[in-house]
């Protein structure tokens, strides 16, 4: 295993895919607790937590009241918890539903839609005694046991802080009636509850950027795996390098044997050579067998003397027909003319090749 220090280079979009396949991803469980928290308080204040503690009152009393039956066997109270359970529970149901979407919803916000089956499998190394206590005394634990103790303490003084100063209304509501202290102690727990969500809020806030940096930290690459990677997506650079010099091989290979087909050897006198044959009527106009400069172009010429090629030594054309025509295709309408004036100059030298082509 490569050494953390050496894990200095951020984790490739292939190495955080491979890791999202895995089940790894940056997930702050504050934060969906949070909004599952805000979610419920804002259902249970709104009409359908009214409508759920009215069911929840009126199921009670009529429970409490005997007005369903009045049960004289195991068979009847079963009855009755029964009938007024499924009256709780699809009462709950609304909110069931609400808590599950909203929960779907933190999750999809913070890693988006996943599926990963590698996930679930059971790893049995989390067995092992060993690694449980390395876990326990991790960074991630410590930070969790941090966490909690600090969020403690902050909750508690919240409560303290809010509190304290209603002390004194509290005492005096002693004795007082149900109503009075109702809307005392409903006033007190909606300012306590926000306050509480809102710091508890704050921590989630916290707790995803670290946890965002611990993941991005956890996918740290060597540079050594890195290039790996590099090579294994693209290629290894030597092997492409090499492939790329044997196609080059093989295609100047092909170009010196097609010389043996040219008409004509048009240089410069050393620095650019091109191979031109013209084949009417098979062919519009000349095509460009091969074409070279520097040594290549010396070699070209070389093998033409050796074929005995007609060679001519024109500087603009060459360098011309070097930089504007390609390989085995004709070359382009504006260089016909120059073209044809040193084909004429060729059929002075060969009238025999100038008759050949008419033949042809």
């Amino acid at each position: 295993m490569p050494d953390e220090a050496e894990k200095t280079e951020p984790a490739t979009p292939k190495k955080k895919e491979d890791a999202r396949k895995k089940g790894q991803v940056a997930q702050s469980r504050d934060v969906s607790t949070v909004v599952l928290l805000i979610a419920a308080v804002l259902a249970l204040s709104s009409p359908l937590g009214a409508r759920l503690a009215e069911t929840v009152h009126d199921t009670a009393r009529t429970a409490w009241s005997g007005l369903l039956i009045t049960p004289g066997t195991v068979a009847d109270y079963h009855v009755v918890f029964v009938k007024l359970g499924l009256v709780v529970l699809l009462a709950l149901a609304p909110f069931a539903i609400l808590f599950m979407v909203v929960g779907m919803a933190g999750n999809l916000v913070q890693i988006g839609w996943m599926l990963s089956p590698e996930a679930l499998q059971p790893k049995f190394e989390k067995l092992n005694p060993l690694s449980g206590l390395k876990r326990m005394v991790s960074l991630d634990k410590l930070y969790e046991l941090a966490k909690s103790i600090l969020r403690l303490v902050v909750v508690v003084s919240i409560l303290v802080w809010l509190l304290a100063p209603s002390l004194p209304d509290v005492l005096t509501h002693i004795g007082a009636s149900v109503v009075s202290i109702g809307a005392l102690g409903g006033d007190l727990l909606e300012r306590t509850i926000w306050t509480i969500l809102a710091i508890f809020a704050v921590f989630a806030v916290v707790d995803y950027v670290w946890q965002r940096y611990q993941h991005e930290k956890r996918l740290r690459m060597t540079k050594q795996e890195v290039r790996d990677e590099t090579k294994q997506r693209e290629g290894d650079p030597k092997v492409k390098s090499r492939i790329r010099q044997i196609q080059r091989e093989v295609a100047q290979r092909r170009m010196f044997e097609a010389i043996a087909d040219a008409d004509v050897v048009i240089v410069n006198p050393t620095h650019y050579a091109v191979a031109l044959q013209y084949r009417p009527p098979e062919q519009s106009s000349p095509k460009v067998l091969a074409k070279g400069r520097n040594h290549v172009a010396l070699r070209i010429r070389r093998r033409a003397e050796e074929l005995e090629i007609p060679i001519v030594e024109n500087p603009p054309v060459a360098q011309l027909l070097y930089r504007t025509a390609q390989i085995d295709r004709e070359i382009p309408e504006d260089l016909y003319q120059a073209v044809a004036e040193v084909l004429a100059y060729v059929y002075k030298l060969d009238p025999g090749k100038a008759n050949g082509w008419r033949a042809a």
